[in-house]
């Protein structure tokens, strides 16, 4: 009897342990259920765990990614500059057009960008080689304007496809009228007499006060058209040295009066270009 009553009683003391047990892990679940439904949402705990797990792995795994720093415009310029000389080098120039437009675009973004000093020349002959003629007096126009006489062919190979771009213009707004040219093919033409300044002595180019004031210097050059009486006609800035120096240089020009150039005897219009040199002041 002594034996049943001692198993009697361990067994509702058994059941009393498994009742708190099985209570308090009701407890538990009931907490953990409400703490990340708040988070959440309620009745998708293991779902949402899950995917905050998740998120959490691929942040890890993208850290390395994300520490990376984006190369600045200077390295990019660096870069495509250099891919773009290995076709250069090869006489590839069409090939390399690719890496210098990518440059132009950095260009537009950032446009105190320093480009390589070559950078508008080799641009324009790429886009010449390429068929894009407008690209290229674009491109030649950039070079011509940063008056670096220190690349003397590629200046004149700029300045060549500027001034070719400025006679075509005239010729199209003129199809009716013959413009004619001192040299063809770098050989002067044959029966072509140049018109003659009849007032070598008319007032040159002013330096303008803002050249004065901020220092500019450097060489304008001038395009523009003798007629048949030796008037000045369609005078253009093919090269700007800034400062205002440009248009006081087209003035000039305007101001010119010539004896007209004759082709065997009759008076005929031509294409000329003049340069006019602001020094540096002392």
């Amino acid at each position: 009897m002594a034996y049943a009553s001692r198993m009697s009683n361990a067994d509702e003391q058994s059941d009393r342990s498994t009742t708190v047990r099985r209570w308090l892990a009701s407890a538990v679940h009931d907490w953990k259920h409400k703490h990340y439904a708040r988070q959440y949402g309620d009745g998708k705990v293991t779902l949402a765990r899950a995917a905050h797990v998740a998120v959490l792995l691929l942040l890890i795994a993208a850290a390395p990614l994300l520490a990376q720093e984006e190369p600045t415009p200077e390295a990019e310029v660096k870069r495509l500059w250099a891919e773009a000389a290995r076709f250069v080098e090869l006489d590839q120039l069409p090939e390399a057009l690719s890496f210098l437009d990518d440059i132009v675009e950095l260009e537009a973004l950032h446009p105190d960008l320093e480009l390589p000093r070559l950078f508008w020349a080799i641009h324009a002959m790429a886009a010449k080689e390429k068929g894009l003629h407008d690209v290229a007096v674009s491109s030649a126009r950039r070079h011509v304007d940063q008056r670096d006489s220190n690349f003397a062919e590629h200046y004149v190979f700029a300045l060549r496809l500027v001034v070719d771009a400025d006679l075509l213009a005239i010729r199209l707004a003129n199809p009716d009228r013959e413009i004619h040219t001192l040299n063809v093919g770098g050989k002067p033409v044959e029966g072509m007499k140049p018109p003659v300044r009849k007032n070598p002595r008319s007032q040159a180019p002013r330096r303008t006060a803002w050249a004065r004031e901020a220092g500019g210097h450097g060489v304008a050059v001038i395009g523009f058209v003798t007629d048949e009486r030796g008037r000045v006609e369609h005078p253009v800035i093919l090269q700007d040295p800034g400062y205002g120096l440009g248009l006081e240089a087209a003035r000039a020009v305007r101001r010119y009066k010539f004896k007209p150039a004759t082709l065997h005897g009759e008076p005929v219009a031509v294409y000329r270009i003049v340069s006019f040199n602001f020094p540096p002041l002392r």
